[in-house]
């Protein structure tokens, strides 16, 4: 059944391939789509024009490893806006203050009991000895901000901590987490991708380097021998093995909770199981999703497809609560400003169009 959007779909993404697979399947159903790199954009609080019918918010905290450190903290006001309006996000902006925060990850599986490696957060290299007086050996430090494996560090001693402490990147926010290493059974992760409150499908990926960045998309990869992750190329096969995965149900409902309680309506979950104790232990949440490279080979489907299909309920279900709230605003009579009555998105350079409907 062919769909007609009185607006466009958003796509807020300042990546330059992240969106292609996306924007693909958007094009063949001739759904009319603008990307919208807020890595270069402003926006006017009093337009009140609504522009989009949904936003699909595909914004990644490995941005400032891209020169696009202005989007970290750009992203939330823009979400926000967007949100306060009446426009539906797709990954709100409670879902990317998660996204971009490993500490506030950490809280949600305190929250939620879920087991995960032991770890503190800090904001300074003096409390990195301090630290590690609860915790095991060897231990990770992480970015608070990341992005794909960005700035984790593995130390096996007290004493290679000490004589590396001062020099240990924080990332963007001066926050870092401390974090005993579980070592991986078969030195292998489980991805789960969640879609509307759903698994979608699950993954496992064994690592063969010594690398943290274990997307599966290849456009998430970056040569070893680059010096620094400035966009992430096409078609380059990383150091890792995928494969479908029946994941065991104790790991699909922590998933599920986590995408819930963070507001993710589509994004990744991923746990490993310990090498030594054969216990599951969550350490990542991701709201952003490229899904695995090969798809029709490695899941027997194309995630899009399934992807595209929730992004036009959500458009076409937003567009009647705006209605209805256009309706009750009338309804309530002149006194106060409208709160949610029409939607907005701002337009800013270097957006493309897709098709008419």
């Amino acid at each position: 059944m062919s769909v007609r959007l009185v607006a466009p779909i958003g796509i807020v993404d300042e990546h330059p391939e992240w969106s292609s697979r996306l924007i693909a399947e958007l094009t063949s159903r001739r759904l009319p789509w603008e990307k919208i790199d807020h890595s270069n954009h402003g926006y006017d609080p009093r337009d009140r024009q609504p522009r989009y019918s949904v936003i699909v918010n595909r914004s990644s905290p490995s941005s400032h490893r891209r020169g696009h450190g202005n989007v970290l903290f750009y992203t939330e006001a823009l979400l926000r806006h967007y949100e306060s309006i009446g426009i539906p996000v797709i990954n709100p902006v409670a879902a990317y203050r998660f996204e971009k925060s490993k500490a506030l990850q950490i809280d949600l599986f305190e929250r939620l009991g879920l087991r995960y490696p032991r770890a503190v957060v800090l904001n300074h290299c003096d409390q990195l000895l301090k630290a590690a007086d609860a915790l095991r050996f060897p231990v990770v430090v992480k970015p608070n901000v990341g992005g794909s494996g960005a700035g984790i560090v593995r130390l096996d001693s007290r004493a290679e901590l000490e004589a590396r402490a001062s020099s240990l990147d924080f990332g963007p926010d001066g926050t870092a987490l401390l974090q005993e290493y579980v070592e991986a059974r078969e030195g292998a992760i489980v991805r789960v991708e969640v879609l509307d409150g759903a698994c979608l499908y699950a993954i496992r990926i064994v690592r063969t380097t010594d690398d943290f960045n274990l997307c599966p998309a290849d456009i998430c990869q970056v040569p070893a021998a680059a010096p620094a992750l400035a966009a992430c190329p096409v078609d380059v096969t990383p150091g890792m093995s995928v494969s479908r995965y029946d994941a065991p149900p104790e790991a699909i409902e922590g998933a599920l909770a986590l995408a819930r309680v963070a507001s993710i309506d589509v994004g990744g979950v991923e746990y490993l199981v310990g090498r030594d104790d054969g216990r599951i232990y969550f350490y990542d949440v991701n709201a952003t999703s490229n899904f695995v490279a090969n798809a029709p080979e490695v899941l027997g489907f194309d995630p899009f497809g399934p992807f595209v299909d929730s992004i036009v309920a959500v458009a076409t279900r937003g567009r009647r609560r705006a209605a209805a709230r256009r309706v009750r605003t009338a309804r309530a009579g002149r006194g106060g400003p409208r709160r949610g009555g029409a939607a907005l998105a701002a337009a800013g350079p270097a957006q493309r169009r897709g098709p008419s409907a």
